[in-house]
């Protein structure tokens, strides 16, 4: 009885605080709502009241902003009275004369540094001089002159078409036995690292750089052979052509590196470049050539008694055709002209026609 009496009372006790708990939140509520009316009237009322204030507060800082910066654009930029004076102190005349010197600046820019992976064709016009052109194309005169196969001060006429090389140097084309190393030798550079290093030669082999007859290859800062002058006939040797002895000299110093053989049919003997060349023996001299291939500049001796002696590779020959020759005069000196690896003298002797082994003749 008195379990189902307390079991009683804490059901009601319960009811009673869960009663007493909800109307205390719905008073919180009620109390909450309230003040959370009045503060949002408030605000909506007051709503534009801080506007004022806000605009200008915001006025004075970009005012404050604009003053200190004032100094910095007025360094930056010229002000409208100075740009006014300036533009005033120039002529038109001026700006177009400047403007005009900017264009052929540019314009000659562009011929001058703009690289160049072949020989060009200038067409001459009126005061062009070689000189000029090269200047314009940034090549040296020398370099122009020789690809053009003319001197450095010929005359030039307008509408003459001028082949411009892409750099400084000598542009051949290849001939059957040429070599980079003998190109070099030829041209006059200290290697051939020039031809390699140059980057639109192309080789037959990229390992060995060998070279294929006909192609076009350049040779940045080769200069020309130097070639044999001509001696004017008036200087030429003229004495009466008494015909050879049959007994010949040895033409020049030095040592035999090559002997007769059927391939060879002749004895090469080396030595420095401009060795001295002598006639083997008395003659006319019936042919003088200067070719960049084959035996190069060389000399042919016609003897009179069946016998003719040839001279090859010469750096330079004094004799022309049609002089009498004695018996040990220089006709020339030793050079490395046409299919040649060096300095040396081939020495070709024929009898009737026929070349024989020099060795047997000479003493």
């Amino acid at each position: 009885m008195v379990i189902k009496e307390l079991g009683s009372d804490i059901v009601e006790f319960s009811r009673s605080v869960g009663w007493y708990s909800h109307k205390k939140v719905a008073i919180f509520g009620l109390y909450f709502e309230t003040g959370k009316s009045l503060v949002v009237e408030v605000l909506k009322a007051r709503r534009g009241t801080y506007q004022k204030p806000f605009l200008h507060a915001g006025m004075v800082l970009l005012i404050a902003t604009a003053v200190l910066s004032t100094p910095i654009i007025v360094n930056q930029y010229p002000t409208a009275a100075a740009a006014n004076t300036l533009a005033a102190s120039i002529s038109p005349s001026a700006v177009l004369n400047a403007a005009t010197d900017i264009s052929s600046v540019e314009t000659e820019t562009r011929e001058s540094v703009k690289p160049r992976r072949d020989v060009e064709e200038y067409e001459v016009k009126g005061g062009d001089t070689l000189s000029s052109i090269a200047k314009k194309y940034d090549v040296d005169v020398d370099s122009l002159a020789y690809l053009n196969n003319m001197t450095v001060n010929k005359l030039l006429q307008p509408g003459d078409i001028i082949k411009i090389p892409p750099v400084s140097g000598v542009v051949v084309t290849v001939r059957s036995g040429d070599t980079i190393s003998t190109l070099a030798k030829k041209y006059n550079l200290a290697s051939a690292q020039p031809i390699v290093d140059w980057p639109y030669n192309t080789f037959v082999n990229d390992e060995t750089f060998s070279l294929a007859a006909g192609q076009t290859l350049v040779i940045p800062g080769g200069t020309p052979p130097e070639e044999a002058p001509v001696i004017p006939k008036s200087v030429r040797t003229q004495s009466l052509f008494a015909g050879g002895t049959g007994q010949f000299l040895w033409p020049t110093n030095g040592i035999l590196t090559q002997y007769f053989s059927w391939y060879h049919p002749a004895d090469d003997i080396a030595n420095s470049i401009g060795t001295p060349v002598v006639a083997a023996d008395s003659g006319r001299v019936v042919t003088v050539a200067y070719e960049g291939y084959g035996y190069g500049n060389h000399i042919i001796i016609d003897h009179g008694n069946g016998y003719q002696t040839l001279y090859g590779h010469l750096s330079r020959i004094n004799v022309g055709e049609g002089d009498n020759v004695g018996r040990g005069q220089q006709i020339g000196l030793m050079g490395s002209t046409g299919r040649s690896t060096g300095p040396h003298l081939h020495f070709e002797i024929s009898q009737n026609g026929g070349r024989v082994n020099p060795l047997s003749f000479l003493k």
